[in-house]
């Protein structure tokens, strides 16, 4: 039996991904986009049912593991070439889809359009929960069972039709790691109690030193490999 269309295109588009060196591959149907937080305009993508495609790619496990209390010039780069890695495979598969006659709209990896508010054109990490690629942790951050917060994402936007994935049911659980480890003492119980200000203001304190408003310790903290038997699709 042939597979059905929306499953040859997933297959297709994931099969590329995965050859190209991404490391997680989902896609979720938005019914609106107001789900992740987007702040695109109505020309750039309109406001109707579509399908995101979120990639994403594993860290260097040695470059995390060099940070301690703050980020290194070794993490800022590297956290460079993770965006424009992303940003270039994001591109090629929106040329492919393209080309089969579809809509289609790469968002930036890393692209802030408010500095202070800290946001891009939507949210990667809203995208990567709906794609079912893992929860919202306490960190604030995106958890995947496997690698941690340990994993940069993008997303592509399409009106292609494409099989989805579900998202996942997990949780922390007992690790609190990330708590402790902030160095701006901006993170709680839960992902609410994060606080933004904080966590900014230590931001700008480490942008002197490495160019970026980057920190990476809590990524650190969040190593992943959590039991899969602990999360169900």
């Amino acid at each position: 039996m042939n597979p059905s269309p929306i499953l040859k295109n997933y297959q297709w588009l994931r099969d590329f991904a995965l050859k190209k060196g991404i490391s997680l591959f989902g896609v979720a149907r938005l019914d609106d986009l107001e789900s992740v937080r987007s702040n695109l305009a109505s020309l750039e993508w309109p406001s109707k049912p579509c399908y995101a495609v979120s990639l994403g790619v594993r860290l260097s496990h040695q470059v995390i593991e060099g940070i301690q209390d703050e980020p290194t010039l070794l993490y800022s780069w590297h956290y460079r070439q993770a965006n424009i890695f992303l940003d270039r495979i994001a591109f090629e598969i929106s040329l492919l889809i393209q080309d089969q006659g579809y809509r289609v709209l790469p968002v930036p990896a890393s692209q802030i359009i408010d500095w202070e508010r800290q946001v891009g054109h939507l949210s990667h990490k809203h995208v990567g929960v709906l794609s079912g690629h893992g929860w919202i942790g306490r960190n604030n951050l995106l958890v995947n069972p496997q690698f941690g917060a340990r994993v940069r994402y993008v997303t592509v936007l399409t009106d292609i039709p494409l099989r989805t994935d579900r998202p996942v049911e997990g949780w922390c659980g007992d690790c609190r790691a990330c708590i402790g480890a902030c160095p701006a003492q901006a993170l709680g119980e839960l992902p609410a109690d994060y606080d933004f200000q904080r966590c900014f203001q230590k931001l700008k304190e480490f942008r002197k030193r490495v160019g970026h408003y980057i920190c990476g310790v809590c990524i650190k903290a969040c190593k992943g490999g959590y039991a899969l038997t602990n999360c169900r699709r």
